[in-house]
């Protein structure tokens, strides 16, 4: 039987039997998770985050998470399915994706994986919760991790200071998700350029915790980085902004400076012409038909720098817009990015609470059901003697 048919059928007779029957199902998804238990035959899945390089430029490694459909998102070429395919197979694949799109000849890049979706032990242990994996992580080992397991003869004092633990579990973990929730609807609203932020864009799974929790400082703070980030972006574009239109200005005045001068060379050539024709008939003297040939030399020069200082303004332009392009990409996959580990956290701290939540009423279902075996029945019959008779 699998974990998920573990995890889907059954019914809980007693408090015992739910703590047997849910270690039952923690086993068989540790078997599961560990089968592959070489790094180089581990196949990628949904929560791995993986850490891809260009390796033949000075640009820091950037890292992706594997989002719920297999996907994660690299440079230049966006999300590209990797999940179930090992590190190798993921890698040929990238390369192929560059050389298909035309981005890269021979694309030298490295991928490998930062850190493992983690694993959840559940159960009969003594700290139930989610653990790194790693790969050759084995249920023997996934069990030391949580503290290993526990009796079911716990005494009264024990039950009391885990449920109180657990209940610290399960609101610490509530108290995150708002955290997380306000935080990924700030992302929107940064993502928008909205300037305030707008409860109802926070993840649909997180938000019974916002109706139920008080927002008040957890809004406050992201408000105010709210504002800061947008105070900074809008500083940043008007800069380049700024820049871009004071070189588009100047490209207009070279261009006026460029028609003149051509004129001004032009006269120039024709008045080299005429002193030329002049001193053929020996109107005038070398010196004057060599002062003129300087002036149209010094002209000519003239618009030569013109043009030079054209294509310098012209390279200056493209590098600012590029700047401003990339500027608002960047900050867009930025953000792209944190939302997508905002619902990566959020589902962590879900899994996290409900774990928590099950363990809390599996320990109260088991004292229930001792406290029943413990009661003593008594049953009384009172009689009252008949009219006439002896007392």
């Amino acid at each position: 039987m699998s974990a998920r048919h573990l995890m889907q059928g059954g019914s809980f007779s007693n408090g015992r039997n739910a703590f047997s029957w849910i270690m039952c199902g923690a086993a068989a998804m540790f078997i599961a998770a560990a089968a592959d238990t070489r790094a180089e035959v581990y196949r990628l899945q949904a929560g791995d985050v993986v850490k891809f390089d260009f390796l033949d430029d000075a640009e820091l490694p950037v890292r992706s998470t594997i989002d719920a459909e297999g996907e994660a998102q690299f440079p230049l070429v966006g999300g590209v399915e990797i999940g179930g395919l090992t590190v190798r197979q993921a890698l040929e694949k990238l390369g192929a994706e560059y050389k298909n799109r035309q981005i890269l000849v021979d694309p030298k890049i490295a991928l490998s994986i930062a850190s493992y979706k983690p694993v959840f032990v559940l159960g009969e242990v003594k700290n139930p919760g989610s653990f790194p994996y790693y790969p050759g992580l084995t249920v023997e080992q996934a069990l030391g991790l949580a503290g290993g397991t526990l009796t079911a003869a716990w005494n009264a004092s024990d039950r009391i200071l885990t449920r109180a633990r657990l209940r610290g579990t399960m609101d610490g973990a509530e108290v995150e998700i708002v955290h997380e929730a306000i935080y990924a609807a700030r992302l929107v609203a940064q993502l928008h350029g909205s300037e305030t932020i707008d409860i109802k864009d926070a993840p649909e799974s997180a938000r019974p915790y916002l109706e139920r929790a008080s927002l008040k400082g957890v809004l406050e703070i992201e408000d105010k980085i709210l504002k800061t980030d947008l105070i900074t972006t809008k500083a940043q574009v008007e800069i380049l902004t700024q820049g871009i239109a004071e070189t588009e200005a100047g490209l207009k005045i070279l261009a006026q400076l460029e028609i003149e001068q051509k004129d001004v060379v032009a006269m120039n050539e024709r008045d080299l012409e005429r002193v030329t024709d002049l001193r053929k008939r020996e109107l005038n003297t070398e010196t004057d038909l060599a002062r003129v040939k300087n002036t149209t030399a010094n002209e000519k020069s003239q618009l030569l720098g013109i043009y030079a200082e054209m294509s310098r303004s012209r390279r200056e332009l493209g590098n600012l817009k590029l700047e401003l392009a990339k500027l608002k990409a960047d900050r867009q996959n930025d953000i792209l990015l944190k939302l997508q580990e905002r619902a990566v956290a959020i589902k962590k701290l879900e899994s996290t609470r409900q774990s928590a939540e099950e363990q809390f009423y599996l320990i109260a279902s088991v004292t229930a059901d001792e406290k029943k075996r413990e009661q003593i029945s008594f049953t009384y019959e009172v009689r009252r003697p008949k009219m006439g008779s002896i007392p």
